[in-house]
């Protein structure tokens, strides 16, 4: 419990000196050199484009996790796993990095974004792989997406979802944008039906956080 209090402070630091302050032009002018190792990120669009499913999700009132759903997520994440095969020990050491870090400021982004430059291929790849299984499992992104927050919320863990494409896109046009999103929760909360279903899953989503903190 101390661990996972003391990694949700890590985030919540973060964000306040990373995603609340705003640094993707900076970044960008910071930078600049590593964009060519970011240039495959431009299929990204186009990926997400091909998954077939592409109704608008609609949450139900009741937030609540059906075994169909989260059984589509596991397997989602697995398939993203056994793309990746060795090289997802990268994402783990750099999310390693992320959530150890006990303190975060403004000049501390660029850094991040260089860091994970060496990981756009991969990143790719795992896109790929996500959206295939997307497809074989006919679920949007959309859905996707509220069954893993939901799933971590339920977890009780945190997690600084990044979209490395956006980040890019957003900083070569001198927008600025946070570095990513909080998500999950510090601390279970959601429907206690979600809580319970998600119960037997804990390990294998604390073992995909790397996954989901790159937006996979």
């Amino acid at each position: 419990m101390i661990k996972k209090i003391a990694i949700g402070c890590g985030l919540a630091l973060l964000l306040t000196g990373i995603v609340a302050g705003g640094l993707a032009y900076y970044a960008y002018r910071q930078v600049s050199a590593t964009f060519t190792q970011f240039a495959v990120l431009a299929e990204a669009p186009d990926l997400e484009k091909s998954v077939r499913n592409q109704d608008a999700f609609v949450p139900p009132a009741s937030e609540e996790l059906s075994d169909a759903q989260i059984e589509k997520l596991v397997t989602i994440q697995a398939e993203v796993r056994k793309r990746l095969g060795e090289r997802m020990a990268a994402f783990e050491t750099q999310y390693k990095t992320l959530i150890d870090k006990k303190e975060a400021s403004f000049s501390d982004g660029p850094k991040i974004l260089q860091a994970y430059a060496d990981l756009a291929s991969t990143w790719i790849d795992a896109k790929r792989a996500q959206v295939d299984a997307l497809n074989t499992a006919n679920l949007s992104l959309d859905e996707y997406r509220w069954i893993r927050d939901q799933a971590y919320r339920a977890l009780g863990q945190p997690f600084v979802d990044m979209d490395l494409s956006k980040i890019m896109e957003n900083a070569k046009s001198g927008v600025q944008s946070g570095i990513g999103e909080l998500h999950g929760s510090l601390g279970p909360q959601g429907p206690a039906a979600n809580q319970e279903r998600i119960a037997k899953f804990k390990k294998l989503l604390q073992d995909n956080l790397a996954l989901a903190s790159f937006g996979l």
